[in-house]
């Protein structure tokens, strides 16, 4: 029988005993006292031990744990999932699509979907569609979620490489192991877990370069730069923003090289082999990378979506050719031009739009009554074909072609333009257009080509100019337009594909011209302006005809449009940064909602999904206002090193060496932050908070050296004692924070049920919410 049951029973415990017990009880704390105390000194000390595994693998188990909790909640799509989703499923049935961002990161999310066993047959409509009864959906959820997971290693040994402090290297991984809206980006099927997986790899790359420097040409040295320049494709291949860790690695080797070009001693050659080695691990194969990945794009997305419609559209007929399904797929069509035939007009730049029209009409408020709407599209679509009429008589024969042999479309020619699906003729106006206002009105006016003689006589309106008036009198000159052919001879055929054309309005003198603005959402639908200018030299004014429908002209095949491979990369880099251009905010508020300037401070939050499952995209507020203090204290201590060294301070050896390596992984972790975030000041086009969180890696990085520096140097102006007792204190208080900073807010980033309608007033976080902004 223990004592503690004879003491329930009531017998007496003898006053030996009670010592022994208290005695053994005190022994006890007093050794698990020392444990701990041994534990935090070996932890402080940081040799590559069994400490040194122990933390890594424990924050590598919270890191994945971390990404996997609530990998399916909720089990529906969620934000962008609904854009990233369609383009595994087009990847999977082979289906062309365009996309502003390279093709690496789609690819690799398709990986995770066919390795998942995804078939490719959920829509992604929206936000909120179930996935119930679809396959293959959460492994490409938790593909992403592992490579998120992978921050925090990566966190840890670039830390590590660059300090050689245990400490600074675990604070970096707690940092970044409970930055939520990390862990938020990391749990669905977005591109942004694998731009920072390439990111952190990147510049783990650029760390583990700097520490065999001293090794050049052995086979870790090779190993390392190799590493950097396949991780550097692969960052480029999933954003364009990856250029950002490009360039920090390419300031580092161009630092590099100048010292070796500095050092007296160094014969040239030995010089120049450094630049061949590094051009080709950082340049050539990143290229190559990049190419391969984008080769693998092009094999793969071979069909069309439909005959009409597409983002095959924007592209140059050429590059449409090789889509199946497409209108030009082995195309066989006549290849001169003549009245009567049914055509598509697609403007000859870049991304060129086709001329469209449909059965709305202008607000008549600013155009008047009965103008059809005349716009650029950029899908192939049936409201796309009009028919070339003589400039009077109209077509005689039943299916709207004309008699006799064909007369073909030839520079100089005067032509009518008539919409086939809304039955209306191409026609200008003395009105500005809308958007364009220098320019003047495009529309569609209502013509019975079956019944000429219903047609309005709108010549009336044109009495003062008699040499205008045509000898048909159911025509207007505002309908009458000159083939205007570019560099073309009196006499010249027009030819699909081959010529460049202008439609010149015979009273004004201006050619059809795409605007490229878009109309209003509301009645114009997003479409672009199609005007009339004045300037015949705008090369906005060139068109081409795409295809022609004539059952009375021979046909012949155009394979020599077709273009080649390295044309169509090319040709979608080109209109990748053309609409990315464009990409530019439409009002005021999406313009001032997520702005720079508000990341570091976590002003705002955006709400992702809200259908009885709310997920806010927060962040740890604590952890970013952490951050922001080190983002100063840094500099801070950066130029105060710099002074103290100007004015002649001797340190000693240990201390020199850990300062230096303080000072090297400040000045880069730095600059790798302000590669990330500054250059957002500069895009005039929409940004989004997720936006910020490469950068935020590099501000978490920079704390953890910084804070961990502090800790180190506390011998430096503390009795040994006191600095020993100071950093376990300071330890278990940090961690203290970041710990109780993720309990309050993971579920806003996790997401939780809910019941009705957000509420601010009876949220269950309004009593965290710092910001009346933070919709939590």
């Amino acid at each position: 029988m223990s004592d503690s049951e004879e003491s329930l029973k009531g017998d007496p415990v003898p006053e030996s005993k009670v010592e022994n017990l208290e005695s053994e009880r005190a022994l006890d704390n007093v050794t698990f006292s020392k444990r701990v105390v041994k534990l935090m000194d070996d932890f402080r000390a940081g040799d590559k031990g069994k400490i040194w595994w122990a933390v890594f693998w424990l924050f590598a188990a919270l890191s994945v744990a971390s990404r996997l909790h609530y990998i399916s909640e909720p089990y529906k799509v969620v934000w962008d999932e609904a854009h990233f989703g369609k383009m595994v499923s087009w990847y999977i049935n082979r289906t062309f699509f365009f996309d502003v961002h390279p093709v690496g990161g789609k690819l690799l999310l398709t990986l995770f979907g066919y390795l998942g066993g995804y078939n490719g047959t959920h829509s992604f409509h929206e936000p909120s569609y179930t996935y119930e009864g679809y396959n293959g959906i959460m492994p490409m959820r938790i593909g992403c979620a592992l490579l998120g997971a992978c921050l925090v290693p990566f966190a840890f040994h670039i830390v590590w490489t660059l300090t050689r402090s245990l400490p600074a290297s675990a604070f970096s991984a707690g940092l970044v192991t409970f930055e939520i809206g990390t862990i938020t980006l990391s749990k669905f099927i977005l591109l942004d877990p694998l731009l920072m997986f390439f990111i952190m790899a990147s510049f783990h790359g650029l760390c583990l370069m700097h520490e065999f420097q001293d090794r050049p040409f052995s086979k870790g040295w090779w190993s390392t730069y190799l590493y950097t320049g396949v991780m550097l494709g692969c960052v480029l291949s999933v954003k364009f923003v990856g250029l950002f860790i490009v360039l920090v690695v390419g300031c580092y080797t161009a630092l590099d090289l100048w010292q070796k070009l500095g050092e007296l001693n160094r014969p040239l050659v030995s010089v120049f082999v450094h630049f061949l080695a590094r051009f080709l691990c950082l340049i050539v194969i990143p290229a190559a990378m990049y190419l391969t990945i984008f080769f693998i794009h092009d094999q793969i997305l071979i069909k069309a979506r439909t005959n009409f419609a597409g983002d095959e559209g924007i592209f140059s007929p050429g590059f449409q050719m090789r889509l199946e399904d497409n209108g030009l797929y082995n195309m066989t069509q006549p290849y001169d031009v003549a009245f009567g035939s049914v055509v598509t007009l697609k403007n000859g730049n870049l991304g060129g739009a086709y001329l469209h029209s449909h059965n709305i009409t202008y607000p008549a408020a600013l155009t008047g009554k009965d103008r059809m709407q005349v716009t650029g599209f950029s899908a192939k679509d049936q409201n796309n074909l009009f028919r070339i009429l003589f400039p009077e008589d109209d077509p005689d024969l039943p299916n709207s072609f004309y008699s006799g042999a064909p007369e073909y479309v030839m520079n100089g020619d005067w032509v009518r333009l008539y919409h086939l699906h809304s039955n209306s003729l191409l026609s200008c106006a003395k009105n500005k257009s809308l958007i364009t206002r220098k320019h003047n009105l495009v529309y569609g006016m209502p013509y019975n080509l079956t019944d000429p003689d219903e047609a309005a006589n709108l010549t009336s309106q044109y009495e003062d100019d008699e040499e205008a008036r045509p000898a048909n009198d159911k025509v207007t000159p505002w309908q009458l337009f000159q083939v205007v052919i570019d560099g073309g001879k009196p006499g010249e055929k027009l030819r699909v594909l081959d010529s460049r054309v202008k439609f010149v309005c015979v009273p004004l003198n201006c050619a059809i011209f795409w605007a490229r603005a878009k109309l209003p959402n509301a009645w114009g639908f997003g479409q672009h302006e199609i005007s009339c200018g004045g300037n015949l030299m705008d090369p906005y004014t060139d068109w081409m005809v795409e295809q022609q429908m004539n059952p009375y002209l021979p046909n012949k095949t155009f394979e020599r449009f077709e273009t080649t491979f390295l044309s169509r990369f090319l040709e979608t880099h080109r209109v990748m940064t053309w609409v990315n251009s464009r990409l530019k905010p439409e009002g005021s508020d999406i313009y001032q909602s997520h702005r720079p300037w508000m990341w570091p401070i976590c002003v705002k939050s955006q709400v992702w999904f809200d259908v009885e499952f709310r997920i806010v995209l927060l962040g740890n507020p604590i952890i970013f206002w952490i951050n922001l203090i080190f983002l100063f204290a840094g500099p801070a201590i950066l130029v105060f090193h710099h002074y103290k060294r100007k004015r002649g301070h001797k340190d000693k050896e240990e201390v020199i060496e850990r300062k230096e390596r303080m000072i090297f992984a400040c000045k880069w972790l730095l600059l790798a932050y302000l590669f990330h975030y500054v250059p957002f000041y500069t895009m005039n086009r929409i940004l989004y908070y997720h936006h910020y969180f490469p950068a935020l890696q590099f501000s978490s990085m920079l704390t953890a050296v910084v804070f961990g520096y502090l800790l180190e140097t506390l011998e430096t102006w503390l009795p040994p004692r006191r600095a020993n007792l100071a950093f376990h204190w300071a330890t278990t208080v940090f961690f203290a924070v970041l710990v109780y900073s993720f309990y309050l807010y993971c579920y806003v980033g996790y997401g939780h049920p809910t019941e009705g309608p957000f509420n601010l007033d009876n949220s269950t976080f309004r009593n965290v919410r710092f910001f009346d902004d933070w919709e939590i």
